[in-house]
């Protein structure tokens, strides 16, 4: 997997990360009993709860935990990468790769000191740390070698 690659996939993990901790912050509220083509009667939100939490939630919270899981190990590998990145190339191209991919921002939303970096630029210093990512190794990196 080139560097790029990580990256793109870890921007989707995050993305991915916000659903699930929602889902299990809400604890999947929006469900609702199958009624079997039946009119329903008289609502009881206390037992429509725990029918959920029985029949569905447990099996349900288990696989969004695990999944949670390996989504943050995914994204916090890719953070010890930008920490290498900014220990080798320095602060704005790490300041780069975090915003983009781990905080999700638009190329046009990304600043360095504080200032909009220009979208052509961002990409551009983005293209250096992929670069010198690969050139170095992933691997290399997580193990603080950052020379080429």
């Amino acid at each position: 997997m080139t560097a790029r690659d990580r990256f793109e996939r870890t921007r989707q993990a995050v993305i991915e990360l916000w659903n699930i901790q929602a889902l299990i912050q809400t604890c999947g509220a929006d469900w609702k009993p199958d009624t079997n083509g039946k009119a329903p009667g008289i609502s009881d939100p206390t037992a429509t709860q725990a029918i959920y939490n029985v029949d569905v939630w447990k099996d349900r919270l288990e696989q969004l935990r695990a999944r949670e899981s390996e989504l943050l190990d995914f994204i916090g590998t890719t953070l010890a990468i930008i920490e290498g990145v900014r220990r080798g190339l320095g602060e704005e191209y790490a300041d780069i790769l975090d915003q983009r991919y781990i905080d999700g921002l638009r190329w046009c939303d990304v600043l360095v000191d504080n200032a909009p970096i220009n979208p052509r630029t961002g990409r551009y210093k983005a293209a250096i740390a992929f670069d010198w990512i690969d050139s170095v190794g992933m691997t290399g990196i997580a193990e603080g070698d950052y020379e080429l």
